[in-house]
């Protein structure tokens, strides 16, 4: 029987002593629901929704069905439904709903005028239309229901692509722009304002500082700034609270698209066309790509449209059993789980602690694991299946 050294017993101690906080990039329990647009946009082209877990890894196809250019991914309770996915779908004109399983369950609405952006505003759906041909390209407003409840804006804004409210209710609204093509006369790349009611009040950034804005947001300290992705010139620029530029703080991306943000004051933007997802600090500085290459080419996301950061109660009730472990033992290294408790086709992560995922565990029928490589130390291994989810802390011990 291999003896407990001073140091092992030690960890033990502070084990029990001090609680250890695991911080994965997302919350434990959460994922991200990606929207890929493919290489060639058209109708008929394979569109997907690709979901990754709360470190960005392990992608896996959500849902492939009914999709037409999806634009925009969010999760909304509907009355007498429970939590849907919801995807807007520009060719098709549909948003499009799906269980958290990613089955598809129906129509949300239908008859837009190409759906791009979705926002959930005092229980309304707010969305974006790209371009209407029989109609101007009003923000529509629905229930969560899908009744349609009209107009919010009061005049039409060609190529809408985002969207928000500063902190006076007033609301703002991003138009991609475009040359003229085919006789038509080009429409600007600028952001306008509306008052709370919708009315139209002014253009509050011109097209001389603007290239393609898509994604704009308001600063979430409060400073009244706006953030802008501007697709067009692969950056990221912020505006003073008046329309004035403050400066281009991202520069390097590629056709980027999406944001999303963390609890922390984190942001996640993608990277179009490279397939990537990448995270900054609230100031703009770049930590780390979130969904890296590597996870990218795993999961075949080629093109990052759209993305939805999940709140962690949605997907997984964790039950903690901290009388009944299902490893055995706690210290060494070579380990045995419960086969009364853990089975093989569940799925078993193997974390350090600061929640990076290292290893996705695959069983055979002998239930036993071996961690080589890994060094001396506490991690955490959590079993997750169907609904439920369980970690105990272990010790490698070599």
């Amino acid at each position: 029987m291999k003896k407990i050294t001073f140091n092992d017993f030690v960890i033990i101690v502070a084990i029990m002593l001090f609680p250890i906080t695991v911080f994965p990039q997302l919350p434990e329990g959460s994922y991200i629901l990606v929207s890929d647009i493919t290489a060639n946009v058209t109708p008929t082209s394979d569109y997907k929704i690709l979901k990754f877990d709360n470190n960005g890894e392990n992608g896996e196809l959500f849902t492939d069905v009914e999709l037409s250019w999806p634009q925009d991914i969010l999760i909304a309770e509907i009355p007498n439904e429970g939590h849907r996915v919801l995807v807007s779908n520009l060719f098709s004109g549909k948003i499009t709903k799906y269980d958290l399983d990613g089955n598809y369950v129906g129509d949300f609405a239908t008859g837009i005028g190409g759906p791009t952006r979705m926002h959930i505003r005092n229980n309304e759906l707010y969305v974006l239309q790209w371009f209407n041909q029989s109609a101007p390209e009003f923000v529509l407003r629905y229930s969560l229901d899908g009744t349609p409840l009209g107009n919010f804006t009061d005049t039409g804004t060609t190529l809408s692509i985002g969207l928000d409210w500063d902190s006076d209710g007033n609301f703002y609204l991003s138009s991609y722009g475009s040359p003229p093509f085919n006789g038509n006369p080009a429409i600007p790349a600028q952001i306008y304002r509306y008052n709370s009611q919708g009315e139209f009040e002014s253009v509050f950034i011109s097209e001389t500082d603007l290239a393609g804005p898509t994604n704009i947001w308001f600063d979430k300290s409060g400073s009244g700034d706006l953030w802008v992705i501007d697709y067009n010139s692969n950056s990221v620029k912020r505006f003073d609270s008046e329309g004035n530029l403050i400066g281009t703080i991202i520069t390097g991306l590629s056709t980027p698209e999406g944001v999303a943000f963390l609890e922390n004051g984190n942001f996640l933007i993608g990277n179009g066309i490279t397939g990537l997802i990448k995270m900054y600090d609230s100031n703009g500085t770049f930590i780390e790509d979130f969904i890296d290459a590597q996870a990218s080419m795993e999961a075949n996301l080629i093109n990052t449209n759209a993305f939805y950061i999940t709140s962690a109660t949605l997907s997984l009730t964790e039950v903690t059993k901290k009388e009944i472990p299902f490893l055995f033992p706690t210290i060494g290294n070579k380990f045995t789980f419960d086969a009364n408790i853990v089975n093989a086709n569940d799925s078993i992560i193997f974390n350090d602690l600061s929640g990076r995922q290292l290893k996705h565990i695959k069983l055979d029928n002998s239930m036993e694991w071996i961690p080589n490589n890994y060094n001396d130390g506490i991690y955490f291994i959590s079993v997750i299946s169907g609904e439920k989810k369980i970690t105990q802390k272990i010790i490698i011990k070599n």
